[in-house]
This record gives C-alpha cells, sequence and structure tokens, in this order.
C-alpha cells in the first residue's frame, strides 16, 4: 500500500480537539434508546475515519484503557504528531495509521463504533462512497456509525459565502493570506449597507458564526478544495445504497419539534411514521446547516417510540443551570431551569424541582437513575412537603419526565461514568492527556471528553504539575518555581507580575480554590 502524497492538512494543521458528540458514550446511549444492543463503552472498538491527529481518540483512549481505538488519516504529519503523544503518554490501546480512505485494506477487523466528523462533504464523490462502504463493511452487527456533513438548506449560505471568498481569493496562494482576505471581504460586505436588508443579515449572521473560528478551520472548511452540503434525504440514499439506515441524530434535541407553531408540529405529526421524509422537512422548517447523523445496519430493528422505560439503566446528569441561586423550599412556587442552547423550563412540580436541583448540586457527576429516584423522592419529601400517592409509580414518573427533559436539551444520559473525581485528594492526579497539553497550551482535553480553555497561568501550572507524587505544599512550591523560571507569566492586569512576592501570594491564596473548581471540571482522576 502506497502512502498518500503531501496534503492541505500536511500543509496547515486542523484543529484537533475531543468531540463529544463521538464519543462511544453518546452512540450507545442512543442506540439503548432506540432498542439497540450497543457494546458497552468500557470494552469497546472505535475507528475514526480523518481523525487528523487523533486528540479525539486520545481523550478515549485515557479514560477507557480495556477498549481499543483505530485512526486514519491521508495526512501524515499530523499522524506523526499524534503518534509522538501516544508514546507520550505510553497508550498501548490506540493506533495511529497514515492511510488513504481509497486504499484503506479490509484488515482491521470489525468495530463497535466509527466516526468520520467532518469528512463526508469535504471530499469527492468516490471517497464519500468509500466512506460508507467502510462503515458497512466494519460495522459489526450490533455497531453504530456517526458521520457528519454540511447539510441544506442552511448551508446555501455558506456556499455563497464559499463562492465569493474564492473569487476574491482568485490569485492569492498562501492559505493564511487566502483566509485573512476572505473575512476581509465578509466583513466589508456585511457592513456595505447603511439599512441592512435581508441579504445584508445573512451575511452579518455568517460573519459572526466564522468570527468564532480559528483561521486553519476556515482554510479547511469554507475555503476547501471540496465542499459539498448534501440534502438529508440524499445522504440517507446514499446510506441505504450501501445497507445502512438512519438511527438518530448525536444531538438528540435536534430530532425534537420545541420552538416551532403548533401548525408546523401537526404537519410533521402527519409523516410521523416515514423518520427520513420527517427529518427532512424538520430541516427545511429550521434551515438546518450541519448534521451528525447515526447510522446502523438496515437489518436492525428500531423501536422508534422510545419508551420512557429505555432511560433506567442509564446515567443522568444536567446541562441546565437554575435561575435563582438556591432552591426555593415553598411548596406551592414554581422555580425555573435554562440550559446554554436556551432550552428552559419552568416548573412547580416537587419532583421535577427536586431531581433538577439534585442533578445540580451534585455536577459533574452521573447519577444512575434508579439512584436517582429514591433521592429524588427523599428531597422532595422532606424539603417540598411532597406526599406520594398509594398507586402513584414515581419511578415511571421520573422516566417520563427525565425523557422529556433530554429531549428538550436541559438533562443529558449516558451509558458510561468516566474515571473523574468531584474531590480533591492530598496528592491530586490531573488526568494525563491535560497535563500533557497544559505544558504546550491553554486548552485541555477534560474527562467528560470536552476541551476546557485554562482560564489563568495558576490553573495551567498546577495541571502540568498534579501528577499524583506532590501534596498541596509540594505543589504550591513547584508552582512557584514555574513562574521564577519563567515557563509560566501571572499577569497583574494587563502586563505580566514582576514581583515574585505577588505571585507567592497569589497561589497561597487561590490555589486550593482552583484544584476544587478544576475538580468541579472534570480534570482530576480518581
Amino acid at each position: 500500500m502506497t502512502k498518500p502524497e503531501l496534503t492541505s492538512y500536511d500543509e496547515v494543521p486542523y484543529p484537533s480537539f475531543p468531540l463529544v458528540y463521538t464519543h462511544p458514550d453518546r452512540l450507545a446511549t442512543l442506540a439503548t434508546l432506540f432498542g439497540m444492543s450497543p457494546a458497552p463503552v468500557e470494552c469497546c472498538r472505535v475507528l475514526e475515519l480523518g481523525c487528523s491527529s487523533g486528540v479525539n481518540l486520545l481523550s478515549m483512549a485515557v479514560t477507557l484503557p480495556e477498549s481499543e481505538f483505530v485512526g486514519i488519516d491521508s495526512a501524515g504529519r499530523p499522524i506523526a504528531r499524534g503518534k509522538a503523544m501516544v508514546e507520550a503518554l505510553g497508550l498501548k490501546n490506540l493506533s495511529l495509521r497514515h492511510v488513504d480512505l481509497l486504499e484503506m485494506a479490509p484488515d482491521y477487523g470489525k468495530f463497535d463504533y466509527i466516526l468520520a466528523h467532518g469528512v463526508y462533504s469535504w471530499v469527492p464523490p468516490e471517497v464519500r462512497d468509500q466512506l460508507l462502504a467502510i462503515c458497512k463493511a466494519s460495522l459489526k452487527p450490533q455497531g453504530v456509525a456517526y458521520v457528519s456533513y454540511n447539510a441544506f438548506p442552511g448551508s446555501y449560505s455558506r456556499v455563497m459565502v464559499r463562492e465569493m471568498m474564492l473569487f476574491h481569493n482568485r490569485d492569492f496562494r498562501d492559505p493564511q493570506r487566502q483566509t485573512q482576505q476572505g473575512m476581509t471581504l465578509l466583513r466589508l460586505l456585511a457592513n456595505s449597507v447603511v439599512e441592512p436588508q435581508t441579504y445584508t443579515k445573512v451575511l452579518q449572521h455568517e460573519l459572526e458564526r466564522m468570527a468564532t473560528r480559528t483561521k486553519d478551520a476556515i482554510f479547511h472548511d469554507e475555503l476547501s478544495e471540496v465542499f459539498q452540503p448534501v440534502y438529508f434525504y440524499q445522504f440517507m440514499g446514499h446510506a441505504h445504497r450501501h445497507d445502512l439506515q438512519f438511527l438518530a441524530e448525536s444531538d438528540f434535541f435536534e430530532m425534537q419539534t420545541t420552538g416551532l407553531t403548533p401548525q408546523a408540529i401537526a404537519a410533521l405529526d402527519k409523516i410521523s411514521d416515514d423518520f427520513i421524509l420527517r427529518e427532512q422537512y424538520l430541516d427545511l422548517m429550521r434551515g438546518r446547516a450541519f448534521r451528525k447523523t447515526l447510522l446502523c445496519h438496515n437489518d436492525v430493528p428500531l423501536d422508534g417510540s422510545r419508551k420512557s422505560v429505555s432511560v433506567r439503566p442509564l446515567y443522568v446528569s444536567s446541562v441546565a443551570r437554575p435561575a435563582s441561586a438556591a432552591p426555593t423550599y415553598s411548596p406551592d412556587a414554581e422555580e425555573t431551569f435554562r440550559s446554554g442552547s436556551g432550552a428552559e423550563l419552568v416548573t412547580g412540580n416537587p419532583l421535577a424541582r427536586a431531581l433538577l436541583w439534585y442533578l445540580t448540586e451534585s455536577q459533574p457527576k452521573r447519577i444512575l437513575f434508579e439512584t436517582l429516584v429514591s433521592e429524588v423522592e427523599r428531597r422532595a419529601r422532606e424539603g417540598l412537603g411532597f406526599v406520594s400517592s398509594p398507586d402513584q409509580d414515581i419511578a415511571s414518573e421520573l422516566a417520563d419526565f427525565v425523557l422529556a427533559t433530554y429531549s428538550a436539551g436541559l438533562l443529558d444520559l449516558h451509558a458510561h461514568v468516566p474515571p473523574f473525581t468531584t474531590e480533591v485528594s492530598e496528592r491530586p492526579v490531573a488526568s494525563p492527556l491535560a497535563r500533557l497539553e497544559a505544558r504546550d497550551g491553554d486548552v485541555i482535553s477534560t474527562l467528560h471528553h470536552r476541551s476546557l480553555h485554562l482560564s489563568d497561568s495558576l490553573q495551567r501550572g498546577l495541571v502540568m504539575l498534579m501528577d499524583g507524587s506532590r501534596d498541596h505544599d509540594a505543589l504550591r512550591k513547584d508552582l512557584l518555581e514555574l513562574f521564577k523560571s519563567g515557563v509560566l507569566t501571572l499577569q497583574e492586569g494587563d502586563k505580566p507580575a514582576a514581583d515574585m512576592k505577588t505571585v507567592e501570594e497569589r497561589i497561597a491564596a487561590e490555589s486550593e480554590d482552583v484544584m476544587r473548581g478544576l475538580a468541579r471540571l472534570a480534570v482530576l482522576m480518581k
């Protein structure tokens, strides 16, 4: 097998980070909800196609030592960087391979989960076909494949902006110049008229979206050689030709009708038996521009009824925040909870209030549903005066509520609990991957498979040092040495602190709070 030639991803590295919606925990949870019997997250095989430097797999491999991971990418330099990290971490359960998808030999065995994020819409038709062929051939009978892609109709505005950028960049060859000039043009166009009309507002929306992204990501996404969005029905037609069927969206709440008008919901209800048609019309109503679709084999029977009993073997965590700083203990009060995505729940139900406050106080813990039932009932009874009726099935009521709030994006469900701790031990241990990443920058991977931007040098230094060999006094001492040596600098206003006495006082005053904060962010391991 020949090695692929150098690619644009060798020249300009694509940002690589953990993607929570690709984690086997997310895929196994959704497979469970739809009646499948997915492989246990703790002991599974995962293949990622287009893995870049493999940080997404690295984050999984650190917390799932009994699982096996394989990453494939046609760009050799990112794979080399990933291999160096694998070696530095001493991981034996992750293999990264420099291979062109079109030449991928069928000798890797079968996988429980196959991931392809940011590939399908950015490769030629023959590679898209090979990607789905690999999913079909390499997926175990109860396996789940994740494929993301740009979707119409929402991507029409992205195609428009891309084409204008490519026109403006027709004489530029340098990637950095292309990105810079493309964004300069978009800023000009988005602010080119005194009274913005529909067209200008679309450009302003695209400018706001792209302004949050790195230049390297824009170069590889919007300015890539291939940029081919598809309608959902077209993608599923392609999947069906490979004997793959639609399971769900990785972001489950995007399948719901929250926020739609009664007329729109009624129209969707008329076609509820046809999942593909319903999802396509949902895209048309919402103008969806990006999909994260889960597929499985065509012969797998799926239960689309999504019965609430399916949540009982799972763990529950909250992604919502209460509007008030503390619980309201009045039995008749209503309380408000909001998610980062804008979902909101106002409820006076004592069981619901007790559940949401318990999960809020327990964050970032994942609570087994059966444990949740007994604890919530106790809290509702003792704190809110709740009295159950003789024939009341509290477990069923809470299962219904959990599934409904999960669908609305206010709760999360899990099939697995990662090995993090919310307690700061005498000799705390940060994730080995986070320690490695902190040496090179201020963005690390958490044990919840998310990226975390470290807000200051105290956080970064403590992550670097928390390897289990130091008690708190030793951590403070060695942290001060990092500042004295110049490895780290502490900002005082808009400039670095020059007085080490000030740095020492800050370390003494803040280090314990910083460590507790890192524990709450799922950085520390058991």
